[in-house]
């Protein structure tokens, strides 16, 4: 990107409300303004940020970013990682493990092997589900740095 490091960080702050890494707080992200799009910490050369959750999604788990911003030559590169949160790797992993031991006991009292499929198209659905979110949250950063870039560009052109 060609966007000075300090303008980046000074227009990633203007949509990032600015909470705790852990994203456990007393406000509740419906009860953060409209206008931030994103949750968390952003200093000059780091960020770690979720983005937050709309007043009517349900069932939607966004993934947390860890980010790092340098400058070589230049121009300013991010690298960012993409996490899912521990809760979602937590539960994927404790429905794998109690549709297990539920369906051994379901195939000792009948002789039905169907259960023994069941545990693997939960976890499945489970893991298609949070690659999709993490995809999902891949694409809209993306975005959001292309038209951070963009507007600044846009700018720097008329000054």
């Amino acid at each position: 990107m060609e966007i000075d490091p300090s303008d980046f960080t000074e227009s990633l702050r203007k949509i990032t409300y600015k909470t705790n890494t852990t994203f456990l707080s007393l406000i509740p992200d419906n009860g953060i303004p409209t206008r931030f799009k994103y949750r968390g910490t952003i200093n000059q050369d780091k960020f770690t940020i979720k983005r937050r959750l709309d007043f009517f999604d349900f069932d939607v788990i966004h993934a947390i970013i860890n980010g790092k911003i340098s400058e070589e030559s230049n121009k300013t590169f991010i690298t960012a990682e993409f996490a899912p949160p521990f809760s979602q790797l937590f539960s994927l992993f404790f429905v794998f493990f109690i549709s297990t031991f539920i369906s051994l006991d379901l195939i000792k009292e009948s002789s039905n092997f169907i259960f023994a499929v069941l545990p693997f198209t939960i976890t499945m659905i489970l893991y298609f589900k949070l690659k999709h979110s993490l995809k999902k949250d891949k694409d809209d950063v993306e975005r959001e740095l292309y038209f951070i870039l963009k507007k600044n560009n846009q700018f720097k052109n008329i000054i």
